[in-house]
Parts: structure tokens; sequence; C-alpha cells
């Protein structure tokens, strides 16, 4: 544990192994994927845990107004968040 903050950690809050370019995101995605990745990197799992709903519904918002395809709506919540429905 990085200190005895109960809402840090230095376990990984997404998953490292699954490469995926985010640049052809809209903008708003990217900019909610670089502040996940912000919270992981500083292990502060309680600001990633607030902010992960906000992105998964965006998310969602935009596969169904077909701004990204199925499959980057699946790999985003496979890669940051661990699950997909």
């Amino acid at each position: 544990m990085k200190s005895n903050d109960p809402f840090k950690t230095d376990k990984p809050l997404y998953d490292y192994s699954i490469d995926y370019d985010i640049s052809h995101l809209p903008k708003l995605l990217q900019d909610m994927i670089k502040e996940l990745e912000a919270f992981d990197k500083d292990g502060d799992w309680f600001s990633y845990d607030m902010k992960f709903p906000e992105f998964d519904i965006f998310a969602k918002s935009c596969w169904r107004e077909r701004k990204i395809t199925e499959y980057d709506y699946k790999i985003l919540l496979r890669k940051y968040g661990g699950i997909y429905d």
C-alpha cells in the first residue's frame, strides 16, 4: 500500500494487458479515460470508483449514438471496468 490512507492502493485499477488506441474516440471520452488513468497512477481507487459509472454511461451513450462501435464499448468496459454488458 502506498500509505496508511485507506483510499489509496498500489494495485492496478484497470487492465494494463488490453492494448487499445483511444485516439479515434470522442474527445470527452478520451478525457475521461485520461482521468481514470490518472486516478490509477495515484492509486486513488475511491475517485476511480466514483468516476467509472459516469464513464460507463457516457461510453454507452456514444455507442448508442454510433459515435463508437459496440466493440469499442465492450473493450473499454473490459479494460477500465472489468465488465461489459
